[in-house]
C-alpha cells in the first residue's frame, strides 16, 4: 500500500533556475535558508567571503535531524492509524542520509558530499505486515514531502541496499578563480599602453571570463547508499547511510523469518 501524503509548496520554479548546484531567489526566505542558499552558490573566493563554513551548515543540518528525531515515531503511527503495542515486534529502525534528488548538490573543500534536502525514514514491524515512513525536508525552503508503505511479510520479494550514481559539477578549482582574475588585470593594466590599449584590455576581460567560467568546471559521479524494498508491482527506495548496514541485516533476518 502507498500514499503520498502532501508536499508543502512547490519548488517555486518561477522564482528559480536549477543550472548546476542551482540557483533560487531569497525572497520570502528565512535567514538560516539564505545562509544555505549561498552556501552552495558561492565558490571559491566568493565562497570564503560571503559563504558560511561546513561546520556551520553542519549544524544547522543536525539541529533539523534531531528535531525529525524527536517526533517521527509519533507521526509514523500517527499516519498509519496505530498504536506503539501494534509494532513491538521487533525495535523500529531509521535509516537516513542525503536526499538524492536535492536541489542543491556539491563536495566542498573537505572532499564531503552534501545536499539540500536530507530523507529520514522510519521502519515499524507488526505481527504480519512492516510499515513504512518517509520524511524529506528542505533546507532552503519550507518544503516536506512525505510517503508511507505498508508491506505484508509475505509479499516482500526482495529486500537490497545498492548504490545510486549521482552526478554534479565540481566547485570551479581556486586556480581557475585566481587565473581569471589574473587575465582581467594583466588586460586592464595593458590598457594603459597608448592606441592598442583598449583591444588588451578587451581581450584580458574575455580570457578572464573563460578561464574562471568554462576551464574550471567539470562534472563528477558519487555513489549514495539506497535502500530498496520490493513487492510485486511495487518498489520503495530510500536514502541511507553505511551505519545502516547492521539494522538492515537484522531486518532481512526478521523478513526471512516471518516468511517461513
Amino acid at each position: 500500500m502507498f500514499r503520498a501524503l502532501k508536499s508543502n509548496g512547490n519548488k517555486d520554479f518561477a522564482n528559480s533556475i536549477r543550472v548546476g548546484t542551482g540557483f533560487i531567489g531569497m525572497r520570502g526566505r528565512t535567514s538560516e535558508q539564505k545562509k544555505v542558499i549561498k552556501y552552495f552558490n558561492s565558490t571559491g573566493l566568493l565562497g570564503a567571503i560571503f559563504g558560511i563554513s561546513n561546520a556551520t551548515f553542519d549544524a544547522i543540518l543536525g539541529n533539523k535531524i534531531n528535531a525529525c528525531r524527536q517526533w517521527i515515531n509519533a507521526r509514523a503511527l500517527n499516519v498509519h492509524g496505530m498504536d506503539a503495542d501494534e509494532v513491538k515486534e521487533t525495535t523500529p529502525i531509521l535509516v537516513e542520509n542525503y536526499a538524492s534528488e536535492s536541489r542543491f548538490f556539491k563536495i566542498f573543500n573537505d572532499r564531503t558530499f552534501r545536499t539540500s534536502e536530507y530523507q529520514v525514514t522510519y521502519l515499524l514491524f507488526g505481527e504480519k505486515q512492516m510499515y513504512v515512513y518517509s520524511h524529506t525536508f528542505d533546507l532552503t525552503s519550507e518544503n516536506t514531502t512525505e510517503h508511507t508503505r505498508e508491506y505484508f511479510y509475505e509479499d516482500i520479494t526482495n529486500v537490497d541496499v545498492t548504490q545510486k550514481k549521482i552526478e554534479f559539477p565540481n566547485p570551479r578549482p581556486l586556480r581557475y578563480l585566481l587565473g581569471g582574475i589574473g587575465c582581467i588585470v594583466l588586460g586592464a593594466l595593458l590598457a594603459l599602453i597608448p592606441f592598442i590599449g583598449v583591444l588588451f584590455a578587451v581581450c584580458g576581460l574575455v580570457a578572464g571570463i573563460i578561464v574562471m567560467f568554462f576551464l574550471g568546471y567539470s562534472r563528477s559521479v558519487v555513489d549514495n547508499l539506497v535502500l530498496r524494498l520490493t513487492v510485486s508491482g511495487d518498489e520503495f527506495i530510500c536514502a541511507m547511510k553505511p551505519e545502516n548496514m547492521a539494522a538492515i541485516q537484522g531486518m532481512k533476518a526478521k523478513i526471512r523469518e516471518k516468511k517461513k
